[in-house]
C-alpha cells in the first residue's frame, strides 16, 4: 500500500470540529499513527474543550502553530478544497482506520480518509484528500479524483474512473468499467449503469440526471 502524505510526525491537527471531524480522530488516535492529535474549526465557539477525550479544540492561529500535518475533515468538496488551498505548504496527513482494508497495491494520495470496514483493491488509485467512508468499497484499478466523497456503503465496481469533486451517496452502485465526470452528485442508493460525463445530480435505478 503507497500511501501520500503520511509521515512520521507528532502532532496531527484535524481541521474540522464536526461529526466526520469526531470520525476522523478516532481512526487517528486507534492508528496510533501521532504522538498528539489536536483540533480545530472556523467557527470560535466550537474551538473549546475536546473534541474527542483527549483531543484539544484550540483556534486556529495557536493549533497551526502546533501542527506538524493537517487532515482536513470536512465533508463538503468544496470546503475541503478551499481550506487545502488556504493552508498554502502545510503537510496535508492521510489518516486510515486499523480496521479498513487497503491492499498493498493501492496507493492513497495525501489528505485521504479511509474509514473503519471500507475497502480498497489492488490497483485502485485515490487522489487527493478523497473520503472513502464506513464500508464503501472501492475495488480493483478503480481511480478517483481529487476531493471525492465515497460516502457510507457505497460501491465501486472494478476499473470504474471518477473525476475530482465527485459525490457518491450512501449505498449507491456504480457498475465496472463505468467513467464518471467530474463535479457529479450521485444519490443515495442510486446504481449507475453507465457514463455520466456531464456534471450534475443523478439518482434512481438506473440513476439519471435531475433537472
Amino acid at each position: 500500500m503507497k500511501l501520500e502524505g503520511l509521515d512520521s510526525v507528532s502532532t496531527l491537527l484535524i481541521f474540522g470540529a464536526g461529526g466526520h471531524g469526531r470520525v476522523v480522530a478516532d481512526a487517528a488516535l486507534a492508528s496510533g499513527g501521532w504522538s498528539r492529535v489536536i483540533a480545530t474549526d472556523r467557527d470560535p465557539q466550537r474551538c473549546r474543550g475536546e473534541l474527542l477525550p483527549g483531543v484539544a479544540l484550540l483556534p486556529v492561529d495557536e493549533a497551526a502553530a502546533l501542527a506538524d500535518a493537517v487532515h482536513i475533515a470536512i465533508g463538503d468538496a468544496a470546503s475541503r478544497r478551499k481550506e487545502a488551498g488556504a493552508l498554502g505548504g502545510k503537510s496535508l496527513a492521510t489518516v486510515v482506520h486499523p480496521r479498513a482494508s487497503v491492499a498493498g497495491h493501492a496507493s492513497v494520495g495525501p489528505g485521504c480518509f479511509v474509514a473503519a470496514q471500507a475497502v480498497v483493491a489492488p490497483g485502485a488509485r485515490l487522489g487527493r484528500a478523497v473520503i472513502v467512508n464506513h464500508g464503501a468499497v472501492v475495488d480493483h484499478d478503480v481511480q478517483v479524483g481529487d476531493f471525492c466523497h465515497i460516502a457510507p456503503l457505497a460501491a465501486l465496481g472494478g476499473a470504474v474512473d471518477v473525476g475530482s469533486d465527485v459525490l457518491v451517496g450512501s449505498g449507491a452502485t456504480v457498475l465496472p468499467r463505468v467513467r464518471v465526470g467530474s463535479n457529479v452528485v450521485i444519490g443515495a442508493g442510486a446504481a449507475v449503469c453507465g457514463n455520466l460525463p456531464a456534471a450534475g445530480r443523478y439518482a434512481g435505478v438506473p440513476a439519471r440526471r435531475l433537472k
